[in-house]
């Protein structure tokens, strides 16, 4: 049996219909409205800006990883290397005229010229900051391109980048002691601390693992004589969390070892704190001589002493991370850097590059051309010398 609509059914249908469609008109405006202001609410944030920037990175990595690389040795130009750094498994050599930055495969990315008295380079995963010490300009640079330039009324005293693309300036002031920036990897800044007398100057910076604390060494003057604090401090706190009063022996390097430890490095000694009660929990003081290199790995510190005469031994000490010895060696002279890894200690010498355990036990030597300037443990542990970056091997047995 046929069933025909009627008239009226039919006009209900069609309103039915078109109140559907309003209602869902409606809901699709809403939800624009939504994604829109939920995406000005994390631009605001810096959220927006920092993803940007993360997969700008991502790109960057992904765009050098697909370049072909030239092997290794290769030629950087930079006869004397001021410093060495690792930068996305490749490295940023910085020389007193011009810098260049090279891949993991040993592709050149980038050559840039300087006029600074004084460079210095900082590098975090991807990045690096270039500025010239008591200079005015700070650049901040990729493996690529140029991303954010800055220049300051006051001289630039230290500049620092953490693993993650913060960065930590340090500046002269004209009302302060010192005047310290800490901005996001958008360089948007996001903390500042104005340090007092009390406090001190800030002379080493040290960006926890996640690069929300950091670790301010300032010297200052108590009683005519030289004062070292180290303040610890986090992003997201206006005050200072907590100061260790570190004895006038001057902090030459700061590293995290966890969230909860810090490895300083001084002028006469090594010392573990921790840095939620400041209490010292390891120290070891160095033997008499000349303090030529300290180099410190996730698993152990390398440190390198010289003797009075030139020609005598210098004496290799070899600690874990709790600052108990776990090997010492003699190097025959010249000997002048090491640089500790995971795995093992490498002695820079006049011609060569000596290898260690991290016992002490001697494992072979790598001749080099030209006198080693630096070693550098990046995707590949690298000698730098003679205007080259090489591998460093073990030579094969003859």
């Amino acid at each position: 049996m046929e069933t025909n609509q009627t008239p009226g059914g039919a006009k209900l249908t069609r309103l039915s219909a078109l109140r559907h469609r309003r209602r869902m008109r409606r809901l699709r405006t809403a939800a624009l409205a939504l994604v829109v202001l939920l995406a000005l609410a994390l631009y605001a944030s810096g959220i927006f800006g920092r993803g940007l920037a993360l997969l700008s990175d991502v790109v960057e990595s992904a765009r050098i990883g697909l370049q072909p690389g030239g092997g290794w040795p290769v030629k950087t130009g930079i006869a004397e290397p001021l410093q060495v750094e690792s930068l996305g498994g490749g490295f940023v050599e910085l020389g007193s005229k011009d810098l260049v930055v090279f891949s993991a495969r040993g592709a050149q990315l980038r050559s840039i010229a300087h006029n600074y008295a004084r460079p210095c380079i900082s590098s975090g995963k991807t990045r690096f900051v270039l500025y010239n010490r008591a200079g005015y300009e700070l650049r901040v640079e990729s493996r690529t391109r140029t991303l954010y330039t800055n220049t300051y009324t006051q001289p630039i005293l230290l500049a620092e980048m953490a693993s993650n693309g913060t960065v930590a300036v340090v500046t002269d002031s004209s009302r302060y002691l010192a005047e310290v920036t800490v901005y996001d990897s958008t360089f948007q800044p996001i903390y500042q601390w104005y340090p007092s007398d009390a406090e001190g100057v800030p002379a080493q910076i040290a960006f926890s693992q996640n690069g929300k604390r950091f670790a301010a060494a300032c010297l200052s003057a108590a009683n005519g004589q030289l004062a070292v604090k180290i303040h610890l401090l986090d992003l997201n706190s206006s005050t200072i969390g907590l100061t260790i009063d570190a004895g006038t022996s001057p902090v030459l390097q700061m590293h995290w070892l966890s969230a909860s430890k810090l490895l300083v490095v001084f002028q006469g000694r090594v010392a573990v704190y921790d840095t939620s009660t400041g209490e010292q929990l390891a120290t070891y003081s160095y033997p008499s001589g000349t303090l030529l290199s300290v180099s410190v790995s996730q698993r152990a510190v390398g440190i390198l002493i010289g003797s009075e005469m030139a020609d005598a031994p210098v004496r290799l000490i070899l600690l874990d991370t709790g600052c108990q010895e776990t090997g010492t060696v003699s190097v025959p002279a010249p000997a002048s850097k090491v640089v500790c890894t995971r795995s093992g200690a490498y002695v820079l010498r006049g011609s060569s590059v000596a290898a260690y355990d991290l016992e002490g036990e001697a494992l072979w030597e790598m001749t080099t051309d030209s006198q080693p300037q630096a070693v550098l443990n990046a995707k590949n542990l690298l000698v730098f010398g003679g205007g080259q970056a090489a591998l460093v091997t073990q030579p094969a047995e003859e």
